[in-house]
């Protein structure tokens, strides 16, 4: 239920917060149409709710308080990161836009809305054109600097700067989000002492279909929370600052990272080749997860076939420990995958004229069993221009249905 900000109970606060506002010295606002009223402190906020929980104001009370997060990049869509000397939160709008980080803004809080969503407080019903007066720009927040270990419901909604950390090796090579379905998606981060964080991305974000970097560094970011779980929001890639190696010595770049999301068997310039019949690689999905297939089920029989799956030239030549892995996933009866490692393909594009060296690897057992082939070390085939690839084979007698999905190639 919303109450109504005239409840008895506040009126002590209320009282305080007039005799505050007695004693702030504020430049005359250059919007006459928007009324000054009693000043609030962002932390006057939070205590309201504590006290009375969800509520909606009917007075020209007011908040100063400078944006931290806009939405510009597209990651916080109608919400707005505020932040004053007492406290922070989230302020959710009518309308996208028209407040960009670093605005000192004053907030007319008649009309808006307090209350807490997944444990999170918020200001909702924030109309920017009739609520809201701008009193300067680039007024930039300076990041509160804190450890992971400190990041708690506490820091609800402040802009902070996490020092050495990094992505975690689970989320090397992934995007931040997935861009080609709009899909809000985790990834996190750690320190070197274990300590982890979500940091969650908008697929809707214009950095969204960016690759995480490896490597440790600093993050700054807005703190989240969600029910139990504290979550970081950056604003854009310059909130992520990785230039030094990461906890165990290695850089934790990716030189290539294909899982199929895009649906394209051929983006990021792989390429196959039939050498045998007229099978081909293709995209399949199962779950709504996409990956690579290879088949010669004819929907009666099996056809003789041999298809190549083969990567762009990759340059392993600056790389300390260059690893490989893949997800593989097979059922049916018949010959294995096999997964092969070149240096010359490229001076011929020439499946079969190429030198290629069979990789040794831990395939899918079958019954669909998804199993990680790898990690494949390829230190002794460190070149400018290194191609692997997957070999699939049938014959008229039988065939196995092979799965490929998640092929990375990162310094280890």
């Amino acid at each position: 239920m919303i109450r109504q900000i005239s409840n008895y109970g506040l009126i002590a606060l209320l009282t305080v917060a007039l005799f505050i506002s007695c004693e702030k010295d504020f430049d005359t606002p250059p919007d006459a149409n928007i009324p000054d009223g009693m000043l609030l402190d962002l932390s006057d906020i939070r205590q309201i709710l504590a006290d009375s929980g969800t509520y909606k104001f009917t007075e020209d009370f007011n908040i100063y308080a400078t944006v931290t997060g806009d939405n510009v990049s597209g990651n916080f869509y109608k919400n707005v990161f505020i932040e004053d000397s007492t406290d922070a939160l989230n302020m959710r709008t009518i309308a996208n836009g028209g407040l960009f980080e670093g605005d000192y803004i004053r907030i007319n809080l008649n009309g808006a809305i307090v209350s807490e969503y997944a444990g999170m407080l918020q200001l909702d019903s924030v109309d920017v054109d009739e609520q809201v007066v701008i009193q300067a720009n680039q007024e930039y927040w300076e990041p509160m600097t804190v450890t992971l270990d400190d990041i708690d419901p506490s820091l609800q909604a402040r802009l902070v700067r996490i020092e050495n950390v990094e992505f975690v090796d689970g989320d090397l090579g992934s995007t931040y989000a997935d861009a080609v379905n709009e899909q809000s998606e985790n990834r996190y981060v750690q320190d070197c002492n274990g300590n982890e964080v979500i940091l969650r991305t908008s697929g809707f974000a214009s950095f969204a279909g960016a690759q995480v970097p490896g490597g440790n560094g600093t993050i700054t970011a807005i703190v989240g929370q969600f029910n139990d779980d504290m979550q970081l929001f950056i604003r854009d890639l310059d909130d992520v600052q990785f230039t030094s190696l990461r906890c165990d010595g290695s850089t934790g770049e990716y030189v290539i990272f294909k899982n199929f999301e895009d649906q394209s068997l051929t983006s990021g310039g792989w390429s196959q080749q039939v050498v045998v019949g007229s099978d081909e690689w293709f995209v399949d999905d199962f779950g709504g997860n996409n990956f690579a297939k290879a088949t010669n089920f004819n929907g009666s029989g099996n056809d003789p076939s041999e298809v190549w799956y083969i990567s762009p030239a990759l340059d392993l030549s600056a790389l300390n420990s260059p690893t490989f892995s893949f997800m593989t996933m097979m059922n049916y009866a018949g010959p294995g995958l096999d997964t092969y490692v070149s240096t010359d393909f490229g001076q011929s594009n020439d499946v079969t004229t190429a030198t290629w060296t069979l990789l040794q690897a831990n395939y899918s057992p079958g019954g669909w069993e998804e199993t990680l082939s790898g990690p494949i070390d390829l230190s002794a085939y460190s070149s400018a221009a290194t191609y692997v690839a997957f070999r699939y084979t049938g014959s008229s007698n039988d065939g196995s249905t092979w799965e490929i999905d998640d092929i990375a190639i990162y310094d280890n």
